[in-house]
C-alpha cells in the first residue's frame, strides 16, 4: 500500500500534463476508428504490442526476437491498411481545417429552396436520387467522379440529372459551395454489416461517404418515394416538407452559425463516450508507469564533451578535458534503455578570449533525452587556455634514407608549407620535413608523394597546407 502511495505522490504536474496529452491522443484516434472494421484491426495490433512487451519483460528471448521482426512488417501494414483513415484523421486535426471552417459559406435561402423543390418533385415521381454535399472534408480521394459539370444549382437541373432516361442518373450528384460540381459519381459503400436489409445501394453509398467524412447526403428512394438525410452514421427520414427544409438548412449551415447545434453543457461533454475516455486515460496511465515511471533511479555515467563555436582566430592550447562525469536520474526503465552516446555535454566557445577561460557546468550544458534529469556534475568547472591562432610559412626539408648518387639532387614540390596554430606552438616548431624517402625507390620511380610532418611531435596544429608533397629525383646540370 505504501508503494502505491509513493508512486502516486511521485507524479508531478508535468507528468499529469504528459498523461493527459497522451490520453487525449488515444481518445482522438479511438473515436475516429470506433465502429469501423479498422477499429477491430487496431485493437488486435494493440494486443499484439502488449504481448510483445510482456514477452520482453518475462525474458522470452525467442518470442521477443520473432516479434521484433514482425513489428517491422506491422508498421508497413498499418500504413497500408489505415491509409484512408490516417489521411482523414490528419486532415481533421489540421489547423487549416479550422480556417476552412471560417471560410465556409452557408447556402442562401434561394439555394435551399431549389434543393427542396427538386427533392420534393423527385420523391413525388418516385425517381431515385443521391445527392452529396461536400463540407470541410475533401472527397476527391474517396469518390470516382463521372462527369464534371460545375454548374449553378437549380431544381430543374437536379431533376434532369436523375431522370431515368438521363445518362447521368446512375450515381451521385456532388454539390460544393452551392454549385453542382459533378454527376454520375461513384461512392464507397458502407462498412456497417448490421445495416438493415431495407436499405439499398443508394443508402449504403450515402452511409459509406458520410462514415468517412463530414459530408451530408440526401437519398430519394425509388421504391418508396421516401426522402432520407444521412449525416455521419445517422439516417433520418422525412415526410413533411417543412421538416426537410429545416434539416437541410441546419446541416448545410456554417458550424459556427446560429443554425448550428446547440452547445452542450460541461457535464454532457464529460459524460459523452465516457467508457472510451476512461479507457484512454487508463491506457495512458499504465503506459506512463511502464515506460516512464517514478523518477527514483539514479546512475553515474561518463559523457563526452563537445566544444562548439570556437572562433576561427582562436586555438585551444595545453591539455583540455574531453569527458565529464554526471549522475542522471529517471525511471529504472528509462535508465536501463538509455542508448550509449545520447547524453553529452556541450560547451559554447563563442565568447572565449585569449588566455585562461573558466566555464561553470550546469544541467543546461548536458543534453539528455526526455524523462531524464541531471542530479550531479563532476567536475562542475572547466578550464580552457585559448590563444590567438597565427599562420607561419616554413621551408620543407625532405628526410632522406640512403646515399644520393653523384650529380643528383632531391626537389620538393611545393617547397614551403603554411602552418596555422597558436603562437606558443608556432614558436616550438623546429622543422617541417617529410616522411622518410628511400633513395633506391625514388631512383626507380623518379617521383614519390609523401606526407609532411611537423617536429617536434605532439604540437596542436590547426591546419597544415599542403599535407603531402612530391619528392622528385633530378640530375644536376654540369
Amino acid at each position: 500500500m505504501s508503494f502505491i502511495k509513493e508512486l502516486i505522490l511521485s507524479i508531478s504536474l508535468i507528468n499529469l500534463l504528459d498523461i493527459g496529452l497522451i490520453a487525449f491522443l488515444f481518445y482522438f484516434v479511438a473515436l475516429w476508428f470506433k465502429g469501423t472494421r479498422s477499429f477491430q484491426i487496431l485493437i488486435t495490433l494493440i494486443g499484439t504490442g502488449i504481448f510483445y512487451f510482456l514477452a520482453t519483460k518475462m525474458g522470452l528471448i525467442l518470442t521477443s526476437i520473432l516479434f521484433q521482426y514482425v513489428w517491422a512488417a506491422i508498421i508497413i501494414v498499418l500504413v497500408i491498411v489505415f491509409q484512408p483513415e490516417i489521411r482523414q484523421m490528419l486532415d481533421r486535426a489540421s489547423p487549416i481545417r479550422h480556417w476552412r471552417n471560417r471560410q465556409y459559406q452557408s447556402p442562401d435561402s434561394g439555394v435551399v429552396e431549389e434543393i427542396v423543390i427538386a427533392v420534393t418533385e423527385l420523391a413525388r415521381q418516385r425517381t431515385g436520387a443521391l445527392i452529396v454535399f461536400q463540407r470541410l472534408d475533401t472527397l476527391d480521394h474517396l469518390i470516382v467522379k463521372g462527369k464534371d459539370l460545375d454548374s449553378a444549382l437549380s431544381a430543374d437541373l437536379l431533376q434532369a440529372i436523375f431522370q431515368k432516361n438521363s445518362p447521368l442518373h446512375d450515381g451521385a450528384a456532388l454539390i460544393y459551395r452551392s454549385r453542382i460540381k459533378a454527376a454520375a459519381c461513384i461512392l464507397p459503400l458502407s462498412r456497417d454489416e448490421d445495416l438493415s436489409a431495407k436499405y439499398g445501394t443508394r443508402h449504403r453509398a450515402a452511409l459509406g461517404i458520410c462514415e468517412r467524412t463530414d459530408a451530408i447526403c440526401i437519398v430519394v428512394s425509388e421504391e418508396r418515394g421516401e426522402v432520407t438525410i444521412v449525416e455521419g452514421s445517422e439516417i433520418a427520414h422525412f415526410r413533411q416538407r417543412s421538416e426537410f427544409r429545416t434539416a437541410i438548412e441546419k446541416g448545410l449551415s456554417n458550424h459556427k452559425s446560429e443554425n448550428g447545434p446547440p452547445s452542450r453543457g460541461l457535464g454532457a461533454i464529460i459524460l459523452s463516450n465516457w467508457r472510451l475516455k476512461l479507457l484512454s486515460l487508463a491506457t495512458s496511465i499504465v503506459l506512463w508507469f511502464l515506460i516512464v515511471g517514478p523518477q527514483h533511479s539514479e546512475i553515474g555515467i561518463s559523457v563526452p564533451i563537445q566544444y562548439t563555436n570556437l572562433p576561427a582566430s582562436m586555438e585551444i592550447i595545453g591539455p583540455w578535458m574531453d569527458r565529464i562525469d554526471v549522475r542522471v536520474r529517471g525511471s529504472a526503465q528509462g535508465l536501463e534503455n538509455l542508448p550509449p552516446g545520447v547524453v553529452r555535454a556541450v560547451v559554447d566557445l563563442g565568447k572565449v578570449v585569449p588566455g585562461v577561460n573558466f566555464f561553470r557546468m550546469t544541467p543546461d550544458h548536458i543534453q539528455v533525452p526526455p524523462g531524464i534529469t541531471i542530479a550531479q556534475i563532476r567536475p562542475s568547472d572547466l578550464q580552457l587556455n585559448v590563444e590567438t591562432a597565427s599562420v607561419k610559412v616554413f621551408k620543407i626539408v625532405p628526410t632522406i634514407v640512403g646515399a644520393l648518387p653523384e650529380n643528383t639532387k632531391i626537389v620538393v614540390s611545393p617547397t614551403e608549407a603554411k602552418i596555422r596554430a597558436s603562437l606558443g606552438d608556432l614558436r616550438r616548431v623546429t622543422s617541417v620535413t617529410t616522411d622518410p624517402v628511400n633513395i633506391s625507390e625514388l631512383a626507380l620511380k623518379q617521383r614519390l608523394k609523401v606526407p609532411v610532418t611537423v617536429k617536434p611531435e605532439g604540437l596542436r596544429i590547426d591546419s597544415l597546407d599542403p599535407i603531402q608533397v612530391n619528392v622528385i629525383f633530378e640530375t644536376e646540370k654540369p
